[in-house]
């Protein structure tokens, strides 16, 4: 669904359900029990050096689900992109700079991109990076047996990707090394975001050799190697000697697991990030305190929604759909759940998000027009629906206050029982690709890069593997296909609106909040960091400066 994103103890990903947005803010220090004592954390490394915060960032994360870039459904900017690279990168302004690809050229038409490889770059573990590793990588992704959910969506440009993850060819046709440091990549048709699509992890490259332990000792070419991993407790990486871009500055990155309530760990000296929740941002403007001084806001690009399953009863019908959405009133779900914190949402786009527009025509909470959109449905009537289920992540008999919210919204406007699911948080995202959800789904979605196609058509294409409710829309689909080859600005981001307010008003999602300005407490001694409102690779940039 971007940018340090954690939250407690959770890292905020770019796709989350919306029970844990903000939870930096909503969850109270007794619940979590520290692992790690008061005083600042040191270890010995394998060379017999001591990390340190004198040599080591530190970052509170939860176990990762995989390291696997391939597999990947969270930001850049967290421990896949300290560990792997990709032809390109975006930068802090959020354009795309060359990384594995020391340049490229485009044809007039838009349609293939020949890309010149750097012929300096190795793997971790010194092998040479090659034309043949990004064929191999790309291949990989797109390989069903991989299991990735991203890869149609990020490779999926290119001539004969669909093909190849089919299993209806051997290889990709549009790909093809030129030599051993060139690479040709033809697309099915011109499009204008292939480059930023290239900045996620799905196409980053990994090593063809050391594949089968990508999960206990990943190697790729980026600015860190692995050094270890205690499980349940931590992850240490070390600078890259080798990296082709200059060994970076700092010496070693630190992920401490599920350490226990992130500001209490920030006070104590013992992670250099996290989010500032709310009501301690009066502390952040005090001169005399600790925490001054040491805040950057981000607004991050990202929308809360509740995916209706629109391939199953009873949100086949568009009535029902309408019925549900009117039923909730985003403002009071708002104030409700995160105390006016967020922002509701009149659409899909998040503000800041190129294609934005204040002018979307939102649905308004209207109980009578719910009542008469179920009456008017194939299911009329409380009676004529079938069992509703909604898919959550958690634990436990306690629901969250989002669900609790919608559901009693439901229950009051339409007298409809929605049953609720919790699934585990760990898989938690494979487990919703993969189908396995009611039909009602809490979900979230933050840019990947600053263009409304990675939000409109990666969300709601019918042919979309993100497109989790199964919405399709015939009409949609030729609004988003005619943008995807648009090459003049104006006129793609027309196409965009239009599908925003086709979704609207075909009540293809409650559209609940978007994010809001967040604040970020970094420590004084961390120096390089900007803050960015997408979660990009950035630790290579940073450096530790005496107190």
């Amino acid at each position: 669904m971007n940018s340090y994103r954690l939250a407690t103890p959770h890292v905020l990903m770019r796709v989350l359900p919306v029970a844990l947005i903000l939870s930096c803010s909503l969850l109270e220090p007794s619940r979590f029990i520290p692992s790690f004592p008061a005083e600042p954390f040191s270890t010995p490394s394998e060379s017999g050096a001591v990390i340190n915060h004198a040599n080591a960032l530190f970052l509170a994360e939860s176990e990762p689900d995989t390291l696997d870039p391939a597999k990947w459904s969270g930001s850049a900017d967290e421990i896949v992109g300290d560990l792997f690279s990709g032809l390109v990168r975006l930068d802090t302004r959020l354009q795309v700079i060359p990384d594995l690809a020391e340049g490229w050229d485009v044809s007039p038409d838009g349609m293939l991109y020949t890309f010149h490889l750097r012929r300096d770059v190795v793997y971790h573990s010194g092998r040479p990076f090659t034309a043949v590793d990004v064929l191999f990588s790309w291949e990989r992704a797109l390989d069903p047996a991989t299991g990735s959910h991203t890869a149609s969506t990020y490779l999926g440009d290119i001539l004969g990707a669909q093909a190849f993850l089919e299993r209806d060819a051997e290889d990709i046709e549009g790909v093809t090394a030129v030599d051993d440091y060139t690479v040709s990549v033809r697309l099915e048709s011109p499009k204008a975001y292939f480059l930023a699509k290239l900045a996620y992890p799905t196409s980053w490259i990994v090593d063809r050799e050391t594949i089968d332990q990508m999960e206990e000792h990943p190697i790729g070419t980026g600015p860190f190697q692995w050094l270890r991993r205690t499980p349940g407790q931590e992850i240490v990486l070390e600078r890259n000697p080798r990296y082709h871009l200059g060994p970076v500055a700092l010496p070693y990155v630190v992920y401490l697991i599920n350490p226990g309530y992130p500001v209490r760990l920030y006070e104590g000296g013992e992670i250099d990030f996290t989010y500032l929740p709310e009501d301690l941002l009066e502390r952040a403007g005090d001169p005399s305190d600790t925490l001054y001084g040491q805040v950057y806001p981000i607004t991050d690009l990202c929308t809360y929604y509740v995916a209706f399953d629109s391939s199953r009863p009873p949100f086949d019908d568009p009535a029902v759909r309408l019925a549900f959405a009117q039923s909730v009133d985003n403002h009071r779900y708002n104030e409700f759940v995160y105390e006016g914190g967020m922002t509701p949402a009149a659409g899909l786009y998040p503000p800041g998000l190129p294609g934005f527009s204040d002018e979307a025509l939102a649905l308004p909470f209207d109980a009578t027009a719910a009542r008469r959109s179920l009456a008017r449905s194939a299911y009329a009537g409380p009676e004529a629906l079938p069992e509703i289920l909604l898919t959550d992540n958690g634990a436990g008999t306690d629901i969250d206050s989002s669900t609790a919210f919608l559901i009693q919204s439901w229950q009051e406007t339409l007298g409809v029982t929605v049953e609720v699911e919790q699934l585990e948080s760990f898989g938690y995202s494979d487990q919703i690709y993969s189908g396995n959800h009611g039909q009602l789904v809490p979900w979230g979605w933050c840019a990947d890069y600053p263009d409304p196609e990675n939000f409109a058509d990666l969300l709601f294409h019918s042919g979309s593997r993100q497109n989790i409710g199964n919405y399709s829309n015939p009409a949609l689909d030729r609004l988003l296909e005619q943008a995807r080859s648009e090459q003049e600005v104006a006129a793609r981001l027309a196409f965009y609106r239009e599908a925003e307010q086709l979704l609207v008003d075909d009540a293809a999602a409650i559209f609940l909040v978007q994010s809001p300005t967040r604040y970020i407490l970094v420590k004084p001694r961390i120096t390089g960091y900007v803050a960015a409102p997408i979660g990009i690779a950035q630790h290579m940039n940073l450096a530790i400066v005496e107190p």
